[in-house]
């Protein structure tokens, strides 16, 4: 029983990184890779980077332009290969940026389960839950509702 709904919490974790972050991804790299030059992708657009190319630029100019958005791919990186820890620092940077950022909240829950905080995990899909309730996008609340019902029969059961 335990290994199923672990297995089930992958799996829904799986087709949200389908539908949230794929698209985003595949079309900023497919305009990089029309690009010649110096160009980096921020925030899903490709924006010419001439500074960061030159071997003057100082790290406060790349850190600078780090966005949440990048933040949150690299958690995704991270935690589609598995390194939930470094996932969780990621996403946690992204909320810093961006408060607001649902899916973030979303992953970072789903990652602090699967590293054996589960309560801080139900504590990132309640935050997601109110943020969207706030947007009025109850359906999206319900889904972060039910992803939390998930973690606490997890725990009830003993799986976290």
């Amino acid at each position: 029983m335990k290994s199923k709904r672990k297995k089930r919490l992958y799996f829904i974790l799986s087709l949200c990184s389908v539908a949230i972050v794929c698209p985003t991804i595949i079309d900023s790299k497919a305009k990089a890779q029309q690009q010649s030059a110096c160009y980096i992708v921020v925030s899903g657009q490709v924006r010419d980077s001439k500074d960061l190319c030159s071997p003057n630029t100082g790290k406060k100019k790349l850190i600078s332009m780090v966005s949440a958005e990048e933040f949150f791919n690299n958690g995704r990186e991270f935690d589609i290969k598995g390194q939930h820890q470094e996932a969780i620092i990621e996403y946690t940077q992204a909320i810093q940026l961006d408060p607001n950022y649902v899916e973030a909240y979303f992953y970072r829950g789903n990652a602090l389960a699967l590293e054996g905080q589960p309560q801080e995990g139900i504590e990132d899909l309640q935050k997601a839950a109110s943020i969207c309730e706030s947007r009025g996008q109850s359906e999206w609340a319900a889904v972060m509702r039910q992803h939390e019902e998930i973690i606490r029969e997890g725990i009830e059961d003993g799986e976290f």
